[in-house]
């Protein structure tokens, strides 16, 4: 989510725009060979391919694809080390005390965050970046070379699931940012649910049952009240399961 970030603040797009594009070279493609023989996420690529943002955008977030971050960074103009640089800069700005980026694909165990730190960063993507909420609500996605690829994203499409992103490594486990829409009064409203670190047979699927059950255990603790300007979501529950943003638990982000 954080590579999108960096990306969206400095190239900005609309989902129906394509973006500055590139053209892959035979180092991505070795990228790409390093990434499949080591078991990363990745969508399939050529040499001489000629790849865009929005397409970029649409198999880093729908399938987790570690090659088109790279691309990201070279679209941009900036090596690994200078794209990370950025991403820990930006999470600083955010207010993200808790969140380290060591790398631009999530698949290093130095990159650490919280739950909270998490959802913070989706529901900024979410409110302010509409191609992103476009994006993750896909299902699936059609993208050169590689055709139709599916989104990893436990339950989207269902139950109200409309993204955000998932992810998984063996230290982190499976991790899920789930948005999920619901009614309340009569009114729809986005909530947002974060589990990190499941493990099982199927870790995402474990990682999605997990934010479905927490998200459907504080619906009854929300409530849809008028203000002087219109509606607003208030917290009906305890207060101590209110956190902040200084919460200090750590957990490997996805």
């Amino acid at each position: 989510m954080m590579t999108t970030w960096v990306v969206l603040h400095r190239l900005p797009l609309t989902y129906a725009q394509r973006g500055p594009c590139l053209i892959v070279t035979a180092n991505d493609v070795a990228l790409y060979d390093h990434d499949v023989a080591s078991g990363q996420s990745n969508v399939k690529i050529v040499q001489g391919m000629t790849l865009c943002e929005g397409v970029l955008l649409r198999g880093l977030l729908v399938h987790s694809a570690g090659d088109y971050a790279q691309l990201l960074a070279s679209l941009m103009g900036l090596n690994e080390s200078q794209f990370v640089a950025i991403m820990n800069r930006d999470a600083a700005a955010l207010g993200l005390r808790h969140t380290h980026y060591a790398d631009y694909t999530g698949i290093s165990p130095g990159n650490v965050s919280t739950a909270l730190e998490q959802a913070i960063l989706a529901v900024d993507l979410m409110a302010n970046e509409p191609i992103v909420r476009s994006i993750v609500a896909l299902t699936q996605v059609a993208l050169p070379v590689a055709g139709v690829v599916t989104s990893y994203t436990p339950d989207i499409g269902q139950y109200g699931v409309i993204g955000v992103k998932s992810g998984f490594t063996n230290p982190a486990g499976g991790c899920d940012v789930m948005a999920i829409n619901v009614t309340i009064n009569n009114t729809v409203i986005t909530t947002y649910a974060v589990v990190l670190g499941q493990h099982g047979a199927n870790p995402l699927a474990l990682a999605g049952q997990a934010a479905l059950t927490l998200s459907r255990r504080l619906r009854s603790s929300l409530r849809v009240v008028a203000t002087p300007s219109g509606r607003s979501v208030t917290w009906a529950g305890w207060r101590g399961d209110l956190a902040t943003p200084s919460t200090p638990a750590i957990a490997k982000a996805p």
